[in-house]
């Protein structure tokens, strides 16, 4: 059964966090996204289930993103 706050991304827009980051309704304002607080809530010292495909990217000391 899908989460219904963020209709089983996981995610939920970190501004509007009553409306999900992804999918048919997604919130669509641009902002990051955050955990979905009802089903991608992890543990103490847990990271959060991440979407498909993701993949970090950090910026060096020079300002390059890897």
């Amino acid at each position: 059964m899908k989460c219904l706050l963020c209709e089983g991304s996981g995610w939920v827009c970190e501004n509007h966090p009553d409306q999900p980051w992804e999918g048919e309704h997604a919130c669509g304002c641009g902002r990051a996204g955050a955990p979905c607080p009802t089903c991608n809530s992890p543990a103490v010292g847990e990271r959060p289930r991440l979407p498909p495909g993701f993949k970090t990217a950090l910026d060096d000391e020079d300002g390059y993103r890897h």
